[in-house]
């Protein structure tokens, strides 16, 4: 509003991601558990490792498209918020706070918690043994977790350029542990061992169902591509967005497939198969015994709180701008004058995940939260072509090939419909009841400014100015 506006000055966030850091926090977002996870779901619906891999190859081009149709995005529109800045622009603010009211108001909180829990469940395993029924105590299991997160907050909020430095050492450990696995691969394949790989594509499930559920798993991995459009503003050459996202993507990818192919020339389908097995610790017991499965345990817990990092950064990037282009209240808006990030935004976030980490195990959800997430990436693919109309004078210091736009579109509705022919129709039903019956009048009543209730404008800048002094921050209007 304008009195927030004349209240706070233009206070930006450093200009901090080069290249080479724009693509660590790509490959480090991207690069969390999937890899670790994922594969077993994957196989068991696929059922062979011919198309297994496939999959995983055809994850990465949908990304790398995807990737590349927001490079037009984002450099239209240069500034922190990705979706909820295009979404805007090309459909109306509607769209944009539904999107931001759905996946970080109410899911943001819990994917954080996953990445979280994720972590925990690797943590204790190099101090207890899982297989004979060894545990922590719950309690022990959430202060660790807590606290933790609790220094990653603080890293985050005070030490910005620290964290991105941090995630460059992450993200380089993290290529470390996938690369062990893609020796131990090579090695069987140097040794001729091809049993299992040469199963090729015999036996392959064509179920339609059953491949939205492999592509669900596949883009869940690849999730974070679009990661540094929501961190647009704080990079120094936006004309660089390209590049980061090729060069990411293509690590990504290339060590997403070697990796893939080493778990299926190690184990069998059977074992591939089954959810419950921890294929990476599966490979290194193989050939390492007890302290491979005590390495990959810390491998991967390092990497959910490298993952955890690069969300946390970017998602309080994205309430920050939904807060500063009035899609939500101003006080989401705040930068603090001394750190110069995002506080009461990364505060809100700390908070939502503290909330679900207590409740417990979010796993079951994971498939849902990139159901509703893909969506919103869909319209964005659509806005695209739809702004070529609309718009076909706005600078476009990147011009993609109107044919990614259209296949990220058409893969996007594929993604969309068939869930609803599987078992997770009522959870995704949900999601959008949730939008519409929540999300929609509440952006009549405090966003829209013809319909807004004008208390409840008053309550928001007078929580805003107040927030503001108390945390020392301003908004930065966009």
């Amino acid at each position: 509003s304008s009195g927030i506006n004349a209240e706070y000055g233009a206070v930006t966030m450093a200009k901090n991601i080069t290249l080479i850091r724009g693509t660590c926090i790509i490959v480090s977002t991207i690069i969390g558990t999937g890899i670790f996870i994922t594969p077993n779901t994957i196989s068991k619906n696929v059922e062979s490792p011919g198309m297994s891999i496939l999959i995983w190859l055809g994850g990465g081009l949908v990304a790398t498209i995807g990737g590349i149709t927001f490079c037009e995005l984002g450099t239209m529109f240069p500034s922190n918020g990705a979706e909820i800045t295009y979404l805007r622009k090309a459909y109306g603010a509607l769209l944009s706070f539904c999107n931001v009211f759905l996946l970080q108001l109410c899911l943001g909180g819990l994917r954080r918690a996953i990445q979280f829990l994720s972590f925990s469940k690797y943590f204790w395993a190099i101090f207890y043994d899982a297989k004979a029924g060894e545990a922590p105590n719950v309690y022990l299991d959430k202060f660790v977790c807590l606290a933790i997160l609790g220094i990653i907050i603080a890293t985050i909020v005070v030490f910005p350029n620290i964290t991105l430095k941090i995630i460059n050492v992450v993200t380089v450990a993290k290529l470390v542990s996938v690369s062990v696995i893609i020796v131990l691969g090579i090695v069987e394949l140097c040794k001729g061992n091809l049993a299992n790989i040469s199963v090729g594509f015999e036996g392959t499930n064509w179920n339609p169902q059953r491949w939205g559920n492999a592509w669900n798993s596949v883009l869940w991995s690849y999730n974070g591509w679009n990661v540094v459009c929501i961190l647009l503003g704080e990079v120094k050459d936006p004309r660089v967005l390209p590049k980061i996202v090729g060069l990411s993507l293509g690590i990504v990818t290339l060590f997403y497939m070697m990796t893939v192919i080493s778990y299926h020339t190690v184990l069998d389908m059977a074992t591939m198969n089954k959810e419950d097995v921890a294929v990476a610790s599966a490979v290194a017991e193989k050939y390492l015994g007890e302290s491979g499965v005590i390495f990959f345990a810390a491998a991967v817990a390092v990497s959910a709180l490298g993952n955890t990092m690069c969300a946390l950064l970017a998602t309080s990037r994205y309430l920050q701008a939904a807060g500063a282009q009035g899609v939500l209240p101003g006080v989401f808006g705040l930068i603090s004058r001394r750190f110069r990030t995002p506080v009461f935004a990364i505060g809100y976030m700390c908070l939502a995940t503290v909330l679900f980490v207590l409740i417990g195990d979010l796993s079951t959800l994971i498939n849902s939260a990139t159901y509703t997430s893909f969506a919103f990436t869909t319209l964005c693919s659509i806005g695209v072509v739809v702004m070529r109309f609309t718009k076909p004078d706005h600078p476009r210091p990147v011009k993609v090939w109107i044919v990614f736009p259209l296949v990220t579109a058409c893969f996007g509705v594929y993604m969309f419909v068939i869930p609803w022919f599987g078992s997770n129709t009522l959870l995704n039903g949900l999601w959008i009841g949730i939008t519409i019956v929540g999300g929609v009048p509440l952006y009549f009543l405090c966003v829209n400014k013809k319909y807004r209730l004008s208390a409840l404008v008053k309550l928001s800048d007078r929580v805003t100015a107040t927030a503001g002094r108390i945390l020392n921050s301003e908004v930065n209007i966009q």
